[in-house]
């Protein structure tokens, strides 16, 4: 297959280029469907999460406290959902999606796993099984690569969490 890329790319570079493809195509759906892109993330995890906290998000999906923060406010004044406190912890509040935000989540999904299959569809057949383990492999080691080296404002540590 011959892609019109440098070969010499490193895969940080690659990772890249499809990280903000991807974000630029859902963004336009994001706008179509009347939410900033940013909130996407917050809302398809929560859908698969109901009841995850604003730190539990920030963590598992490495976005930054006040991001989320800003995602769950937006989602919240648009009527997508609800938080509860949490029993144990009162400061803290346990967030769930309404009959809106999950139909919103649906289409969100959907929409994110057509261009996930549409962007991995001259990948050969064969490698597709190992394509996720790799990539999942690939972001938890440059996790604990940015943990070690205590980088300044790396306060979305989420290599305890990634079960």
């Amino acid at each position: 297959m011959d892609v019109p890329l440098p070969s010499d790319l490193p895969p940080g570079a690659l990772i890249s280029i499809i990280y903000r493809s991807r974000n630029r195509i859902l963004g336009e759906w994001a706008s179509q469907a009347g939410i900033p892109v940013a909130v996407m993330s917050p809302l398809i995890y929560l859908a698969k999460h109901p009841g995850a906290t604003q730190d539990e998000i920030s963590r598992r999906m490495m976005i930054d406290k006040a991001a989320v923060a800003r995602a769950i406010r937006q989602l919240e004044d648009g009527g997508y959902l609800t938080r509860i406190p949490d029993e144990a912890n009162r400061r803290r509040y346990c967030i769930s999606l309404t009959e809106a935000g999950i139909r919103l989540a649906e289409d969100a999904i959907a929409a994110s796993d057509e261009l996930d299959r549409t962007i991995t569809t001259d990948v050969p057949q064969e490698a597709v099984p190992y394509l996720l383990p790799l990539l999942r492999s690939m972001a938890y080691t440059s996790s604990i690569v940015a943990k070690n080296r205590d980088i300044p404002g790396n306060d979305t540590d989420n290599t305890d969490t990634f079960n």
